[in-house]
């Protein structure tokens, strides 16, 4: 009788420990308010990728990739934002970007507030490190339904923290390497495919594609540095491209002879062919000398 007795108490114990671990779960589940779930999908898009999702992307299983972006997302998610941002790539951009440039992303410091004119938005300011010695502040908004589920995710200036990616290095020439890997990889549907170059004057933070003809036999690439310091480069297959009849001079570009028009301080071009592509380059940047644009044309591959 005794050892029924004890059995019954531990039982009831056990039962007992269970609901109130149980209670306690799902208080915490409720203390949960929509700014910790803000908070909690801001931390998983800033950081990483973590080595589950970077083995992913270096296997490129991509149905897995996706079941990873809907496990850790979905939860947070209205039923139509989260295919909006699959279809987007709202949540792997970043992750993507650093995993091809072989960082990654942690959190330094991240605000996240209620909005004083919307209830249900949250706006945020986080400041990202990256593992190359980067930083990069990023800010923006998120909004949420009347339950909490997030609806819209808007970023000020997400560029900032595409940009820390890269580390440029300066050659001896005073130019900058350019890593050409992310432009080839958004020109492989092109009509064709040209060479751009591995250096240039300055460090690159974005490119433009334009498309200066019905057939695309033109393209111009516009090469921005943080500054408004641009250069373009058009390119046109089994064509021409005219020097506007000014006065130029002609140049040696590697194994190949090209055109030069400008001056030094002004707008300066050089006009090449490669293969069945014809190439010009052109901008107007201090300190540019005709030997810097030279050696750029050079650096094509």
């Amino acid at each position: 009788m005794l050892k029924k007795i004890l059995l019954i108490a531990i039982m009831l114990i056990v039962t007992a420990g269970c609901a109130s671990n149980q209670s306690a779960s799902e208080n915490t589940k409720e203390e949960n308010t929509p700014k910790d779930d803000v908070t909690t999908v801001l931390n998983q898009i800033f950081s990483g990728p973590d080595e589950e999702l970077a083995q992913l992307y270096k296997e490129e299983e991509y149905e897995e990739v996706s079941n990873y972006y809907i496990n850790n997302f979905k939860p947070y998610f209205t039923e139509d934002y989260m295919e909006h941002a699959m279809n987007t790539n709202l949540l792997n951009s970043f992750h993507l970007k650093a995993f091809g440039k072989g960082v990654e992303m942690s959190i330094g410091k991240i605000n996240v507030e209620q909005s004083e004119d919307t209830a249900t938005a949250y706006d945020f300011d986080i400041q990202v490190n990256v593992s190359n010695g980067q930083t990069a502040d990023v800010s923006g908004r998120v909004n949420t339904n009347e339950e909490g589920k997030i609806t819209q995710i808007r970023y000020m200036d997400p560029q900032s923290l595409s940009y820390a990616f890269d580390t440029a290095t300066e050659t001896e020439d005073g130019l900058f390497n350019y890593d050409r890997s992310r432009l080839v990889s958004r020109t492989g549907d092109e009509a064709y495919q040209p060479m751009y170059p591995t250096v240039m004057p300055f460090e690159v933070d974005g490119v433009e594609i334009k498309h200066e003809s019905e057939d695309d036999s033109f393209i111009t690439f516009i090469f921005y540095a943080e500054t408004d310091i641009k250069m373009e480069l058009m390119t046109v297959q089994d064509g021409e491209i005219s020097s506007q009849k000014d006065e130029t001079e002609e140049v040696t570009i590697g194994d190949q002879k090209g055109v030069y028009a400008g001056k030094e301080g002004e707008m300066q071009r050089l006009i090449w062919t490669e293969g069945s592509i014809t190439y010009e380059l052109k901008g107007k940047i201090e300190d540019l000398t005709k030997e810097d644009l030279i050696t750029v044309a050079e650096s094509f591959e």
